[in-house]
Parts: structure tokens; sequence; C-alpha cells
């Protein structure tokens, strides 16, 4: 008989000493999938975050594009001269005033041109950059917008292609004359070349994922 008690007591220890084995692996294996579990719900929530931030930044542009772009019409229909849509020298500004709207038919582009370059200004509309003249002005008007959102389009614009920037005493027009792609210290499409210009900025290349490394110029002179 102490044979076969001799057999189970081996067997059990082998059962227990493969059990305590097995433990650590089995932890190991339910600590991975818990991290994975958790690794996949932070980047749930981090994409539906990102989303809704995206989808309620959009939102809030259209609303405030479509409230200055009514509030424009009315001033020019009623020809009333208010002081956060026209001024005489671009000095006069402040940071956020209307300048006018900016209109490239062809490419099917249409924003509100704000003063300024700060990034809640860039959200809001396109900005009017500070230093430069107003449209009609002698001298190199510059207005940038992003290129995921108000100058998306700009991308397929054309030599020849009609560019309006109307503000509230008139509508001064324009026609492309070139395109480049320079870097973004390239402040030199900016400088005046003593005669009336338009030029338009935005980030290059245009579906780039991250800070675009370069940027998009738009060179345009007045149509006579």
């Amino acid at each position: 008989m102490a044979a076969p008690y001799a057999l189970c007591f081996a067997l059990s220890r082998s059962r227990f000493a493969s059990g305590l084995h097995s433990q650590p692996l089995m932890f190991e294996v339910n600590l991975r999938s818990s991290v994975l579990r958790f690794a996949q719900r932070l980047f749930l929530l981090l994409g539906v975050a990102a989303l809704a931030y995206a989808g309620g930044t959009a939102a809030y542009a259209g609303i405030y594009q479509r409230y200055q772009s009514w509030k424009f019409e009315q001033d020019v229909a009623a020809h009333k001269v208010m002081k956060s849509a026209i001024v005489e020298e671009a000095a006069d500004l402040r940071e956020g005033d209307l300048v006018g709207k900016l209109e490239i038919p062809r490419i099917g582009i249409s924003v509100m041109v704000l003063q300024g370059m700060e990034e809640e200004i860039l959200i809001a509309g396109a900005g009017h950059v500070p230093g430069t003249p107003l449209p009609g002005a002698a001298g190199n008007v510059a207005i940038a917008a992003h290129r995921d959102t108000f100058f998306r389009k700009l991308e397929g614009v054309l030599p020849g292609d009609s560019i309006q920037v109307a503000t509230v005493r008139r509508t001064y027009e324009y026609v492309v004359d070139s395109t480049e792609i320079v870097d973004p210290e390239d402040t030199h499409v900016m400088e005046s070349r003593a005669r009336p210009e338009l030029t338009l900025i935005t980030c290059y290349p245009f579906y780039f994922v991250g800070a675009a490394p370069k940027r998009f110029i738009v060179h345009a002179r007045p149509l006579k």
C-alpha cells in the first residue's frame, strides 16, 4: 500500500509545483490584458475628445463666419461706417476687428477677414497680417488662413484667377500672378515692392499631418 500512497503523494506534489509555476505566468497574462484594455479605452477616449474638439471648433468657426457675413452685408446695404469694420489706416485696427470679406469664386473660397494672426483669430476666419496695408492701399496686403479650414481649397488656385476683397466702402479685385512654396522664415514674401499687391499665405503641404514645414504663397495684382 505504500507504493500507491507514495505515487499519489508524488502526483500531488507535481500538480502543486506546476500550479506554483503557472501562477506568475497567469498573473503576467492578466496584467497584460488589463493594460491592453486600459490602453484601448484611453485611446478611444482621446479619439472621441479630439473629434469633439475638432467638431466644436468647426461649428464655432461656421457660426462666427455666418454672423460676421450677415453683419457685413447689413452694413454694406445700409451704407453704414462701423469703427470695427471701416478704418482709414491699418494702424487704426485692433486685434479681431473686421477687415472685410475675401472671395475666390472659381475655387469656392469665401471667408471673413479679421485683423491679426493670433490662433483665436485664425480659428474664426482669415487674418490680415499686422504691419501690412489694407486692401486698396499702396503696398503688399498680406492675408493668412489655415490650410485645413478656410484656405483648404487654395491648393486649386491658378494664375489668372480672380480674387475679390470687399470692405464696407468698396470691393477690390485682384488677379493671381503666381504661386510659390517657401520656408516659414522667408518673410520677404510680405514685403512691399512699391506697388499695390495681395499676398495669401497658408501652410504646406495641404494634407500634411502635424505642423507643416512649408508655406504656400499666392501673389496677386490689382485688376485694372
